[in-house]
């Protein structure tokens, strides 16, 4: 059996002005009794440094919002209030609480804890659709992230085989594809654009500790980061392979931006690359409206690994102005599905992206049928960036980002996928599943809002819709 994966976490604050969802506010009739920091158990109340007979502002950061202080002040001194700039951020998909639990996650590695109960809704666009069979959270045997049981939660990146062929002697027939192991299904496929050459850095970094890879444009694949190409996947349209074989030849794998020409082409495309070296490589489409054939034509053709990447809150691209775009969701099942019902679906790897907001939309990409996951901008909210959708995309990355030590950029990412990493456990380990493999396509371990919500009332108002 192999070793456990483990991912190092290691408290890491960033000292930038960030968005919270309330804010504490100690008034002047405070008495200075020290009620709130004994019943404050994650020590958001603290007596002053310099004078200990005062209180010292509260400490919204390690709040989570359980009001056992507001309770049991004897002088009703203490004040939580919405933040404004919390009501701005994000929009119909990127929710504020996301911010702030990506931003907790990359503090401190932990799953978020939170006292206020659940309120919100049950169901939603998306992911938020889908519910994740539990069933075995009530059985003994139970591992999520205390190790009594080994999980694995590793995957494959390349092409595989559906059967093996033998000879009449017994001698093996059937090619043998290269793949390459990945420990946690996750990938990182952060916008260049946003990163500062010390982000870009430390991204890399923290790769690399993770072992698993990051994709940047090949242009950006500069000398300070070169000596990490392992763990880099070098991106480059068809047009530009000769420009950059020297890192072809270096890289494990390798990423193809691949355009309108036809799926025929690929084989003598992938030849012109394997020419030059050993790499696996991906290919990379937008999810557009016929992505399904897309695929099962780039898998008939050879394709080792499929990258359907949709934007970023997880819809289809380019979809019509009077149609509305599928998620991110439904398009990976129709892939997944479009490839099982030509009996090709173990010959690809197929990596999704956009959208993948939360943990628990690893799993359930994997459910939907994909084997991995590539993560974009939850990265770059753990180093403190906002998102506005309203009235247009905007990413705003926090002033002095450029000043931040690399090595705390790339301990709030490995702490951000320490987190991640462990929801993915815990959801494993509570649907009794021991192979992250075995998560891929496994949808009837799943419940979907759309799906059930069409058989319950479908019929009841059928002819009111006509």
């Amino acid at each position: 059996m192999p070793k456990k994966y483990h991912i190092h976490t290691k408290a890491m604050p960033l000292n930038l002005d960030y968005v919270f969802k309330y804010r504490i506010k100690r008034g002047v009739n405070c008495i200075n009794c020290g009620r709130c920091s004994k019943v404050c158990i994650y020590e958001a109340h603290k007596r002053g440094e310099t004078d200990p007979r005062k209180m010292a502002e509260p400490n919204t950061v390690v709040c989570r919002n359980c009001f056992r202080c507001i309770q049991e002040c004897p002088r009703g001194a203490l004040e939580k209030s919405l933040d404004k700039d919390f009501l701005n951020i994000g929009g119909t998909y990127w929710k504020p609480d996301m911010f702030i639990t990506l931003w907790k996650q990359a503090e401190d590695g932990k799953v978020p804890v939170t006292g206020a109960g659940y309120r919100g809704p049950f169901t939603g666009p998306g992911f938020d659709g889908m519910w994740t069979d539990m069933s075995e959270i009530v059985r003994p045997t139970r591992d999520g992230i205390h190790g009594r049981e080994y999980i694995n939660t590793s995957v494959e990146l390349g092409r595989k085989l559906n059967h093996l062929t033998f000879g009449e002697k017994g001698e093996l027939l059937s090619k043998i594809y290269d793949t390459v192991d990945v420990p946690i299904p996750i990938i990182f496929d952060v916008p260049v654009d946003y990163m500062s050459p010390n982000m870009k850095v430390a991204l890399v970094r923290a790769a690399a500790e993770l072992n698993t890879f990051i994709a940047l444009p090949a242009d950006a694949v500069t000398p300070d980061v070169e000596k990490q190409i392992g763990n880099i996947i070098p991106r480059f349209a068809q047009q530009d392979i000769e420009k950059y074989e020297g890192l072809i030849k270096k890289a494990r794998v390798v990423a193809l931006e691949y355009g309108d020409a036809p799926a025929a082409d690929l084989p003598s495309i992938q030849n012109k690359i394997k020419a030059i070296g050993k790499a696996l490589i991906i290919v990379r489409v937008p999810a557009t409206k016929n992505i399904a054939d897309t695929v099962l034509k780039l898998t008939v053709a050879g394709a080792e690994i499929v990258h359907v990447a949709a934007d970023y809150h997880g819809k289809g691209i380019n979809g019509s102005a009077d149609s509305q775009p599928r998620l991110i969701k439904d398009i990976i099942r129709d892939v997944h599905l479009k490839l099982v019902e030509n009996r090709i679906r173990d010959e690809v790897t197929l990596i999704c992206s956009g959208g993948i907001a939360m943990a628990e939309h690893v799993p359930k990409a994997m459910i939907c049928g994909a084997d991995l996951t590539a993560v974009d901008l939850p990265l770059l909210i753990a180093l403190g960036a906002r998102l506005y959708e309203e009235p247009e995309m905007m990413l705003l990355l926090p002033d002095g980002i450029g000043k931040i030590p690399g090595r705390t950029i790339k301990q709030r990412i490995v702490n951000l996928m320490g987190a991640w990493h462990s929801q993915l456990l815990e959801v494993m380990g509570a649907m009794g599943i021991r192979e992250a493999r075995r998560l891929r396509g496994e949808t009837g371990r799943a419940i979907f809002f759309d799906e059930i919500d069409q058989e319950t009332f479908g019929q009841l108002f059928k002819n009111r819709e006509a």
